[in-house]
């Protein structure tokens, strides 16, 4: 089961998690023929953008959002939209294009695009939904939340938005730096009351999940990355049949990518058995250390005659040395650096191997030929490419020593060593375990002895349960609690995942301040995430200045959004 369960993670990192438009059936939906009353809602230069494209831009952008129509929305998008026009096609663009993990990212999202599809049409299109699930499914929904979110569209800008969350940075005021939204960026992503099945399925499985208050890893949905905040729960007493009937497309959709795991894990086994896996662990050692003393330069370097053996084989299929480096090369930033480990490299090779099979699927059926798989691509790349431009033009932004030394003045907290605390701690499997030591220690049972005893964590069991000094923040949701604690009071048992805790705070160091010298470069990287928004607004600024821009409002603010709105799924 176990290993089931990893190959799974390795279809996921080949094919979904990483990667935006590898998410439901909503990710390809077919154009339709244009409509009679598609005119252009504005003119850029030489281009012109048609209300049928606007129209579906901002509907998924209410769908992803949750935000009501209004004609501020409508203007922030079109003006996006020009803004991306502009930089794709207005600009010079060759320091990106001619960027080898530019292109590597484009290289590995093409593949990515047309797996989607594959999955779309043999895993998703064949998922079934009982009228027992739905009805059982509805009784369940019988709360509203209240919520709000940070967007970001890869999950590497997801990643840095929870980062700098980790690093108490406020809520809100990454929300007034992300969303172009004013309600959401004056509010601090605040989304309002929703219902289960109103909002992207994964979005509502994390929000249904959380403790008011508590705040949400980056979650992959339809549209990119949330990182969501609980505010309230509200409960509904009553449910009735029409409003079954009003919900049930909703939920056949939502349980349909709740499904999605699990035929996904079905579908592999048909096509990949890990048993027929031979690795040459002599020759992935040497792979391993060449990799890891590289990652942080240029992996091509190692692309020599050392490795021309044969790493592993499956059914027929095989890999040297050099092959593997070759793969690894084309592979974005963001995935080499996770190569840390035998381990992890062995899953990276996993992935390849389960990817050229798919992918042999895909020149079967002729799915990477399909004009729907290229439009979709298409969109991708422009994604990728305006992420590019978007870190090319905050690059080279200057900021003078005094400006920089006051924003490291006004942030004091951000620049300086992490506060720290020393935890004693007792792990245990059985919640009721958990409650037969905390009442001995409560009838004055030495912790440490307990600790030695039956806490599961070997290394700290062995300290009496002592852990030693660790930054706050490694302590995710249990941070504020721990260091908001009396010294050496018992706290729990406390449930975390499929364990629960009893724990003391033993010490706590507050964090100093650093030198304003040692931290200079990443005062001035923080100083240039603050003022991102800025600065590319003043770089489109002088852009338009060179290109004619036109719109036209009546269309803009008069055209019927609920005719363009359609379901994603």
């Amino acid at each position: 089961m176990k290993q089931i369960k990893k190959l799974c993670s390795y279809f996921l990192f080949l094919t979904l998690l990483y990667n935006p438009s590898f998410s439901t059936h909503a990710t390809f939906k077919q154009k339709h023929n244009p409509r009679s009353d598609n005119l252009p809602v504005a003119i850029v230069g030489d281009h012109k953008i048609f209300l049928d494209d606007f129209a579906e831009r901002y509907s998924n952008y209410i769908l992803a959002t949750g935000i009501k129509d209004n004609i501020i929305s409508r203007k922030a998008i079109l003006d996006n939209i020009i803004n991306e026009i502009l930089l794709l096609n207005y600009d010079d663009n060759s320091a990106i294009t001619s960027n080898q993990n530019y292109i590597n990212e484009i290289a590995w999202t093409k593949k990515q695009t047309i797996l989607a599809y594959l999955k779309d049409q043999e895993i998703y299109a064949e998922i079934k939904v009982t009228v027992a699930e739905l009805r059982e499914t509805f009784k369940n929904s019988n709360e509203k939340l209240a919520a709000r979110h940070l967007y970001a569209s890869t999950e590497e800008e997801a990643n840095h938005l929870y980062q700098l969350l980790q690093m108490d940075v406020d809520f809100d005021f990454l929300a007034k730096h992300i969303f172009t939204d004013s309600v959401l960026r004056n509010h601090g992503g605040y989304l309002g009351y929703f219902s289960w099945g109103d909002m992207d399925p994964a979005f509502e499985d994390a929000a249904y999940s959380l403790k008011i208050g508590e705040v949400s890893n980056p979650v992959k949905t339809a549209h990119g990355y949330s990182i969501i905040k609980l505010e309230d729960r509200v409960s509904h007493p009553l449910l009735t049949e029409s409003e079954f009937l009003q919900k049930k497309s909703q939920l056949e959709r939502v349980l349909k990518i709740k499904k999605k795991n699990l035929a996904e894990k079905e579908y592999l086994r048909k096509i990949f058995d890990p048993k027929k896996v031979v690795f040459d662990e002599e020759c992935l050692n040497y792979l391993f250390k060449d990799i890891t003393s590289d990652i942080r330069d240029n992996i091509e370097k190692k692309k020599t005659e050392n490795h021309t053996s044969k790493c592993v084989s499956y059914d027929g299929l095989s890999y040297t040395g050099k092959e593997i480096l070759n793969k690894i090369t084309e592979l974005p930033e963001y995935h080499k650096v996770k190569i840390n480990s035998i381990d992890k490299l062995k899953v990276v090779i996993h992935g390849f191997l389960i990817q050229d099979r798919l992918l042999r699927i895909v020149k079967e059926k002729g799915y990477d030929q399909l004009a729907i798989v290229k439009q979709t691509l298409s969109n991708q790349q422009d994604i990728i490419f305006l992420k590019f431009k978007r870190k090319e033009i905050t690059d080279k932004a200057a900021f003078s020593d005094s400006l920089a030394y006051s924003y490291y003045e006004e942030n004091k907290q951000r620049f300086s060593m992490e506060d720290e605390i020393n935890v004693q701690e007792i792990i245990v499997e059985s919640e009721k375990l958990a409650d037969n030591l905390r009442n001995l220690l409560d009838n004055g049972k030495d912790f440490g002895e307990l600790a030695e005893k039956y806490s599961l964590r070997k290394w700290s069991a062995a300290n009496k349960g002592v852990m030693g000094f660790a930054a706050l923040s490694k302590f995710g949701m249990l941070k504020e609690k721990f260091w908001n604690s009396p010294n050496h009071e018992l706290l729990g048992p406390i449930r975390i995942e499929n364990h629960y805790g009893l724990f003391k705070v033993l010490e706590k160091k507050q964090g100093k301040k650093i030198e304003y010298g040692l931290v200079k470069e990443k005062v001035i990287q923080a100083l240039k995430i603050a003022e991102q928004s800025r600065i590319v607004k003043e770089y489109l600024d002088k852009l338009r200045e060179q290109v004619n821009v036109e719109i036209n409002e009546h269309i803009l603010s008069t055209y019927d959004v609920a005719n363009y709105v359609t379901s994603e799924y």
